[in-house]
Parts: structure tokens; C-alpha cells; sequence
């Protein structure tokens, strides 16, 4: 019963954008990790090390 109301509601929509959603940030992710440069994953990886002081 419960199921029936849930698909009777025309709630679905809700679910494929929230997927939709997920993919494309995801695929953005993705495209931007791809793309960086040696510089920037070199900057990252030392950022948990970083105090914050320039030399």
C-alpha cells in the first residue's frame, strides 16, 4: 500500500534530478582533476603541511 502511494504521488521526478545532479557534479570533478596542472596537484598535496607562512 505504502509503495502505491509513493508511486502515485509523482514524486520520481525528484529522484532522477537529485541523480542527475550527483552525475554532473561528479563528471565536473572528474574533468577538473583531469585537467590540473603538476603545480596545482603539487600545491594541494602540500597543503596539509602548510603553516601558512610564505617563504
Amino acid at each position: 500500500m505504502m509503495r502505491e502511494a509513493m508511486q502515485n504521488s509523482g514524486l520520481e521526478v525528484f529522484a532522477e534530478v537529485g541523480l542527475a545532479l550527483f552525475v554532473a557534479a561528479f563528471l565536473m570533478m572528474l574533468v577538473r582533476v583531469t585537467f590540473m596542472t603538476r603545480h596545482e596537484v603539487e600545491h594541494i598535496q602540500n597543503l596539509p603541511l602548510d603553516d601558512g607562512q610564505k617563504n
